[in-house]
């Protein structure tokens, strides 16, 4: 077997048949992803070191361990905390799969706390949103707490919700939600010294 050779390129070592075939590259750097795989490196190294350093991160990490790990549950929250929670897993939710999912998970049992967090923080343009994909999804009525419940009554209300135009503006962020998160927690003093 022939000693490999370095990447012309980024020095990583290659076949000497790779690299006669690709003009001295390693495979990442002919197609183009070498760059893009080191800057994946560097965002979840930054990403890495702000979990240990980011007291939000710490507090948001504090509260789904209570939520989900200790006695009491959500329920055991402070008013404060409960809002806080709500109104980040509203907004993880939605980032991530739109209002359908924020409805269809766990997080929506959440939905009248996250309600009131967005009232809290000023957040109207968030709070006009989710009402209008809740009204969507479930009509006029209450949110059910239990996951099975609201799944059924979101099928009986609308069978093919279309909440893309609301997840489209929720994703501009015009409350800037994270700011108004991170004031929230200083100013009630669930994170200090931030």
């Amino acid at each position: 077997m022939s000693e490999k050779v370095p990447c012309t390129e980024c020095g990583v070592a290659v076949l000497p048949s790779t690299a006669e075939r690709t003009g001295g590259l390693c495979m990442p750097c002919k197609n183009g992803t070498r760059k893009n795989i080191e800057q994946s490196k560097e965002y979840y190294k930054r990403e890495r070191e702000l979990d240990k350093t980011c007291p939000f991160r710490a507090l948001w990490r504090g509260l789904v361990d209570k939520v989900y790990k200790q006695e009491g549950g959500f329920a055991a929250l402070s008013e404060d905390e409960k809002l806080y929670y709500s109104v980040n897993a509203l907004g993880g939710e939605v980032y991530n799969g739109g209002f359908v999912q924020y409805f269809d998970n766990s997080s929506g049992e959440t939905y009248r706390y996250a309600e009131l967090g967005l009232v809290r923080l000023g957040a109207t343009s968030s709070l006009k949103l989710l009402r209008k994909a809740k009204e969507e999804l479930l009509g006029s009525g209450s949110v059910p707490k239990d996951q099975a419940e609201r799944w059924a009554a979101i099928k009986k209300h609308s069978d093919e919700p279309d909440l893309d135009g609301l997840d489209t503006e929720f994703y501009k962020d015009p409350d800037q939600l994270d700011k108004k998160l991170e004031s929230f927690a200083v100013e009630v003093g669930l994170v200090k010294n931030a």
